[in-house]
């Protein structure tokens, strides 16, 4: 299953999974398009295609085509969330109406499909993609800012002793209202990350160094030390994902 597979990239990693053998749903806003598409696959490929008319922006189309795909398919062994739409403003003139429909579609449509499919163990996949996408908002401003001479840094910090759960379900609006975690989701997020639980600190503990490293204009700011594998970790990852697209670009 692709999402935004119609045309571009989508589309193109459609073709190389057809080009393996695989069976193939194209999923896409633009249903005639993704049709087509999936009929032309099937024809060059030998595979099995369907194209599928799915606006990620709204739960029950994508969950009428998870439906469809476990009807005709059974389960769907490769997901793959390309669909993201955009929209050029700086960040004065972008509005809240902007904002929301783009998140809509790009963050929330990309967990609209994973809920459709899977069930995630960690429990924290909302709040883990809003920190995500505040990265993101800074990166973009401290590039659209360097020349006004301000400084954007991102602050990581981790596991705290404070009342943040307790003021989350307190401000939960009425809509949303519900207890601020369920039989087991404590347990399943602790299981799925043992390291935050064990090393929590204070948050006077946690903003020590903070204010010293935002005026010295850090672009990274880490409250907890004691994540500095994890780190080396993800960027080993990283650095080898670019030398085998360096080998594959040659």
């Amino acid at each position: 299953m692709i999402t935004g597979a119609a045309s571009g990239f989508g589309r193109a990693l459609a073709e190389r999974c057809a080009a393996r053998g695989m069976r193939v749903v194209l999923l896409d806003v633009d249903g005639d398009r993704a049709a087509t598409e999936a009929a032309a696959l099937a024809a060059a490929n030998g595979v099995e295609a369907l194209g599928l008319r799915v606006d990620v922006a709204d739960g029950a189309s994508v969950d009428e085509a998870a439906a469809t795909v476990g009807e005709r398919f059974g389960l769907a062994h490769l997901v793959i969330s390309n669909v993201g739409v955009q929209l050029f403003a700086s960040i004065d003139r972008a509005t809240d109406d902007e904002w929301r429909w783009l998140l809509d579609v790009n963050v929330v449509g990309s967990a609209r499909v994973a809920r459709a499919v899977l069930d995630p163990a960690s429990r924290m996949s909302m709040y883990q993609a809003s920190k995500f996408a505040v990265w993101g908002l800074a990166e973009t401003l401290r590039v659209e800012l360097a020349g006004d001479g301000i400084g954007v840094s991102v602050i990581f910090p981790s596991g705290m002793l404070s009342r943040h759960l307790e003021t989350s379900e307190a401000a939960q609006p009425a809509h949303v209202r519900r207890p601020i975690a369920g039989d087991g989701d404590f347990a399943a997020m602790h299981e799925s990350n043992p390291t935050m639980a064990q090393f929590l600190a204070t948050p006077e503990e946690a903003a020590a160094g903070v204010i010293d490293a935002v005026l010295g204009d850090h672009r990274y700011v880490v409250t907890h030390g004691e994540f500095r594998e994890a780190l080396a970790t993800r960027e080993r990852e990283l650095r080898i994902a670019a030398t085998e697209a360096a080998k594959e670009n040659r």
